[in-house]
This record gives structure tokens, C-alpha cells and sequence, in this order.
């Protein structure tokens, strides 16, 4: 199917969406024609903290999404995937990955959040026995430093959910390793690395690239589409030709090139719809996706 024209649509950013929901009443019970919600989970945190919630045809959303991410970045039925992202509300974390990860046929390994020492031998002694074929991991530091020199053979691939770290020799890691790209104000599976190191945009979310900075709105959810501002800076590779001297390009499943968020090191991206990442600042009004808001009860 074609992309939909979504340029009609306000550009909405992070600033937008927590003014809207502060200024309504936080899960307030819905319309009686809105669908219920299932789950909630949380972006950011203090000031800017986010609330977000999913309806049990959103989460089958995400889930279908997530299974095609996982997929292309070298996740198969049968696997062993382990992860160290945190839990509870968290989002992107690991109860949702958990859920794509069963949904793909693979097992699904949570370490929990690894930040010390004594986490990270535990996780450790976990990833011996268990023998994971792919590890997803944030924030990787503790967990390399307290890493137990071994060989692991059977250690595939790393996911990096952040900005990739040096994996040290010492942890006998010799595979690939690949970049999810995860937008979760707008949806938590935009695109994957491939091999090549091209980022590909998921099928199910039209990218555009506006004042170098990517815009995605996320298509399939229940709530009114949104046309998201990252803090991603990205251009369309060269397979999607926007007009000379335009300022905005779209595009749905092409090609882009792509730089992960801020202190990232620069990552090609290639996609069904393409752009490169960076960060950018608020834009008008909007409901997300997901952004738990609702009209107030009467």
C-alpha cells in the first residue's frame, strides 16, 4: 500500500506532548466508544516525563512491528535473546521486548538492569549458562567492566538500544552487531541496522526528514496519527530524491543514511522509508500514539 499523505498533519515534539497531557486529566475514564487501555509504560522522567498507554490492538501492533525489527537485525525463531533493559514501566524495556521476542519464537532471556558489580556478575553467571545467540543491551558499562574473560563461541550478536560501546576482547565476542532504533513517543520499533549498517525504517511508519531532523508517524495505532519530531538528525539516502532546495523530504519504505542520537557515532541508514537520526526541540500540538491522554469526565 502507499504511504498516506501525512503532511497535512501538525509537526508535534516531546514538549507538546507532555503540555497536552499535563493539561488533562491522566487517565481519566474514557470516551464510551474508546477502546480500553491495556498497559501503561513511561518515557523520560521528571519534568518530561511521559505517560503512555497501549490498547490490546495497539500492543498486536507493536508486536507485529517489533518481530519484523528483530528480524532484520539477525534474530531468528530458536534463538536465545538476553537483554539488560530495565523493566516495569519502562519504555522500550524489556516486558515488551519480551513480548515480540515470544511472539518471533525465540526465548527470551531478561538480565535486568545491569549498574554494579554484584549485577553484573549475576548477569553474567546467567549469559554462562544459558548461552544467549544475541544479548540487547542499553547502557553497557558496568556489564563490560565486570565481564568474566571466556571464550563464547556461541555468542552471535549484540542489539545496541543506545549508542554502541567498545565490547572488550576479554568477553570473547566476535559477532555482529546492530542498531533498533526505538522512537517510543511515536513507537518502539522505527528501524534496524542491517549488515551494511544501513538503518531500515519498518514498514509501518512513514519517514520524513525536515531541517535535517527525522519526523516519523507511526501508522497502525488506534489513537489519530502523529507526526513526530525526533531528536534524531537524519537525510534520506539518495535512492528517495526530494526536490532541489526542499527543506522537507518523505518517504515510506525507501533508503536513507543515518546518524544515531546525539553522542552516537555516525550509522548509514538503509530502510523501506530512510533517514538519517539527530536531535531536534518542541513543535505545535498534538496527542501521540500512545500519550496517555483522555478527556476528563463529566
Amino acid at each position: 500500500m502507499p504511504a498516506p499523505d501525512v503532511t497535512r498533519l501538525p509537526l508535534t515534539r516531546r514538549d507538546d506532548l507532555v503540555r497536552e497531557q499535563l493539561g488533562d486529566v491522566p487517565l481519566a475514564r474514557p470516551r464510551d466508544d474508546a477502546p480500553p487501555s491495556v498497559r501503561v509504560g513511561v518515557s523520560g522522567s521528571g519534568d518530561r516525563l511521559l505517560v503512555l498507554t497501549w490498547t490490546a490492538a495497539d500492543l498486536a501492533r507493536e508486536r507485529a512491528a517489533g518481530t519484523r525489527v528483530l528480524r532484520r537485525l539477525g534474530v531468528e525463531p530458536g534463538m536465545r535473546v538476553a537483554n539488560t533493559l530495565p523493566g516495569a514501566l519502562a519504555t522500550p524495556g524489556s516486558l515488551l521486548l519480551g513480548d515480540v521476542v515470544e511472539e518471533l519464537g525465540a526465548l527470551d532471556v531478561p538480565l535486568g538492569v545491569v549498574d554494579s558489580e554484584s549485577a553484573a556478575r549475576q548477569a553474567w553467571d546467567l549469559v554462562d549458562r544459558v548461552r544467549p545467540d544475541v544479548l540487547v543491551l542499553a547502557d553497557a558499562a558496568a556489564f563490560f567492566a565486570h565481564a568474566p574473560a571466556a571464550s563464547r563461541p556461541w555468542w552471535r550478536g549484540i542489539v545496541w538500544l543506545c549508542s554502541p560501546s567498545p565490547v572488550p576482547a576479554s568477553t570473547g565476542f566476535a559477532g555482529w552487531q546492530r542498531t533498533w532504533l526505538a522512537v517510543p513517543e511515536a513507537t518502539s520499533f522505527v528501524a534496524a541496522e542491517c549488515g551494511s549498517g544501513r538503518l531500515h525504517v519498518d514498514e509501518a511508519v512513514v519517514a520524513e526528514v525536515i531541517d535535517g531532523a527525522l519526523v516519523v508517524t507511526a501508522l497502525g495505532f488506534e489513537a489519530p496519527l502523529v507526526r513526530y519530531v525526533t531528536d534524531v538528525k537524519a537525510r534520506l539516502s539518495a535512492s528517495s530524491s526530494p526536490a532541489a532546495g526542499s527543506s522537507s523530504s518523505r518517504n515510506r519504505g525507501a533508503t536513507a543514511t543515518a546518524r544515531a542520537p546525539a553522542a552516537s557515532s555516525a550509522r548509514r541508514a538503509h530502510s523501506h522509508r530512510s533517514a538519517r537520526p539527530s536531535r531536534t526541540t518542541p513543535a505545535p500540538k498534538r496527542s501521540s500514539s500512545r500519550a496517555a491522554t483522555s478527556s476528563p469526565t463529566s
